[in-house]
């Protein structure tokens, strides 16, 4: 019999993630071995030791951070990972084109064939949208606030948003080496991250390399005014960002600056960066083919 592992966080979506339990047990029967996300309970390392045994598929029911949690512990296994959708920002599903529709959802990720998707790494922190330093990584905050309508925290909000300076940074890219004077730098794995802005419009999960962009003159004012239009996928006017693939990467400064990943704060520079294509097999329909356009724009 092929066991499908089930790890479920069952506050997602306001309870709609627990709603999918009775479901589930009607559909799979005796081949379901299924984890509630809680205190105390290692979902990501209970999920490869399933794999590892031979389970047929392991299904993650949540938002992205409990689907970034398995998926970064089932690295270097071939055992596909579904994802039903049920969390707040949802970016993992929607740059895969899940269905909404939870039910339709878990079909596909218990029927279709999975895709190999890529990842990111910095230091030990796997990440599979994307990461920022600087700027980026401290406005992180604000944008899920208002995603989740948390108007206090941006009440809340630092005075010192106000105070801008650019900073030297020195970027190894590969066998290329940059210093350049920004605010802040983004590394993208998919178009879209955080609090829904596509920040990297035709960057493909597929795609082996990690992108950075780095962004010039965007202060925080302005990366604040930017955010709705960057949610559209448009870039806005009164900065200029440059995009670069890589491999491997390292970034550093003389200030201090913070560092996040998938929403995280993981620490400050210096960091190492590194893509980790095929990373993970993932039931998805086929994305529509986009080019990723490459260089300077303003």
């Amino acid at each position: 019999m092929n066991k499908i592992g089930v790890v479920i966080n069952p506050l997602s979506g306001g309870g709609a993630a627990g709603r999918m339990e009775p479901w589930l047990r009607l559909r799979l029967g005796p081949r379901l071995d299924m984890v509630e996300v809680t205190s105390g309970i290692d979902c990501a390392a209970w999920a490869r030791r399933c794999a590892e045994s031979g389970y047929e598929r392991i299904l993650v029911i949540g938002g992205d951070g409990t689907f970034r949690s398995v998926a970064a512990a089932m690295i270097g296994l071939d055992t596909p990972v579904g994802l039903i959708p049920a969390g707040t920002n949802n970016n993992i599903a929607s740059v895969l084109g899940l269905p909404r529709e939870q039910h339709e959802a878990a079909e596909m990720a218990l029927q279709d064939d999975p895709e190999w998707i890529s990842a990111g790494r910095i230091g030990n922190y796997v990440f599979f949208e994307g990461a920022g330093v600087g700027l980026e990584a401290d406005l992180w905050p604000l944008g899920e606030a208002v995603v989740r309508r948390n108007f206090g925290e941006l009440l809340a909000a630092p005075l010192e948003l106000a105070q801008d300076r650019g900073v030297d940074l020195k970027i190894q890219l590969d066998d290329q080496s940059i210093t350049v004077r920004a605010f802040t730098l983004t590394i993208s794995n998919t178009p879209m991250t955080g609090a829904h802005l596509k920040l990297a419009p035709g960057v493909d999960i597929r795609d082996p390399h990690l992108y950075m962009t780095v962004y010039h003159d965007l202060g925080r004012f302005k990366l604040l005014l930017a955010a709705k239009g960057l949610q559209e996928g448009h870039q806005g006017h009164g900065y200029k960002a440059v995009r670069y693939p890589f491999m491997r990467a390292g970034v550093e400064a003389s200030r201090h600056l913070h560092v996040h990943a998938d929403g995280t704060l993981i620490g400050s520079l210096p960091v190492e960066i590194e893509a980790i294509p095929k990373a993970i097999r993932v039931p998805f329909p086929p994305p529509p083919t986009t080019e990723v356009s490459l260089g300077a724009a303003s």
